[in-house]
């Protein structure tokens, strides 16, 4: 079969690769691929600015069929729609560490596997891993309480998927910067709940403190990986130049790869609380994100802007970079067959 693989280390070597389908142990699943989104992680992959090891099948955001299961699986049948927490171990990351799902079968050890409910759609459930990274960014790094402001940097997949979190929360208002080329993605942000986008050319923070009657923001996401986000960040968010301090949080949850040139003066002045959101808290995560794609809480299809083939991937990649998608799905085995 083919698979789209990180060959070697360095930028670059990323490639469509002749590999066996997956052998599997007892206690492991064979999931035939429906669907593999295309993350910003993957281009760090290929620029070798995120960790991995090579050689490795990329991709870790799927949904799938459990096509053959070991003789040790007693929680899953054949047949059963899928997805899966990534990280099978310290350090063993499905698509990152250990071989993903931008191929048509895949190996899935079954303590990570997580059943899907067959009224789910597949296209949906591809976006599980993102929604558990947005649950525990806005619920148990940011802890977003009714009736606090919240200003996303950043209209990405995950900064969209914030935006219905955060008024899910219970948020005042939810209010969304991006760039004046990003005018695609904040009007979807718009169509799924941001109450106000703002230029990130225009100064945002002169915005937010209209809005929110001088205040800031109680919480700001930043979720644009870029300098002037991070900068943003820090303006946009609620000050407390006396007294115990507290009133604003910043949460990145953003990757760079590269270091970064800041004023942090208002950090301390303004006595801000500066968190990083990665990864989850394990079964308890991803079992609250199940949930939510059982139940149908989020607005998922407009989030889903282009579907590609395997051999299409260097066009999906491009896209991403270039901002013309917000989440793209990647269908080594074609669509319509589950």
């Amino acid at each position: 079969m083919k698979a789209l693989r990180k060959t070697a280390p360095g930028i670059g070597h990323v490639e469509l690769c002749e590999v066996p389908v997956p052998d599997i142990g007892p206690d492991d699943i064979l999931m035939k691929v429906y669907a593999a989104g295309v993350c910003g992680s993957d281009l760090l992959i290929q620029e070798d600015r995120h960790f991995y090891r090579a050689p490795v099948t990329l991709g870790h955001e799927f949904s799938g069929v459990a096509w053959r299961v070991g003789k040790n699986v007693t929680r899953f049948k054949e047949g059963d729609k899928l997805i899966a927490d990534i990280e099978c171990a310290p350090g063993e990351w499905l698509g990152v560490t250990l071989d993903g799902a931008y191929a048509p079968y895949m190996r899935l050890p079954q303590h990570v596997a997580y059943r899907v409910g067959d009224h789910v759609a597949l296209d949906h459930a591809c976006l599980g891993e993102p929604i558990v990274a947005t649950h525990h960014l806005i619920q148990e790094r940011a802890q977003v309480k009714v009736g606090d402001d919240v200003v996303i940097v950043g209209p990405g997949p995950m900064g969209i998927m914030a935006v219905q979190y955060a008024k899910l929360c219970g948020a005042r208002q939810v209010i969304l910067i991006g760039l004046r080329s990003d005018e695609k993605r904040l009007g979807i942000g718009r169509l799924l709940g941001a109450d106000h986008t703002l230029y990130s050319e225009d100064n945002p923070a002169e915005g937010v403190m209209e809005l929110t009657g001088g205040k800031g923001a109680e919480f700001v996401l930043e979720c644009s990986a870029s300098q002037e986000g991070v900068q943003h960040a820090i303006d946009c968010a609620r000050k407390a130049h006396e007294g115990p301090g507290g009133k604003g949080v910043v949460v990145f949850i953003s990757l760079w790869g590269h270091k970064l040139t800041v004023n942090l003066d208002e950090v301390s002045l303004g006595q801000l609380d500066i968190r990083g959101s990665w990864s989850w808290n394990g079964r308890e995560t991803w079992e609250h994100a199940v949930d939510l794609l059982n139940r149908g809480v989020f607005n998922l299809d407009p989030m889903i802007t282009a579907h590609y083939d395997l051999a299409e991937w260097e066009t999906a990649f491009a896209n991403l970079r270039a901002r013309q998608d917000v989440k793209a799905l990647i269908h080594p085995n074609g669509r319509g067959w589950a």
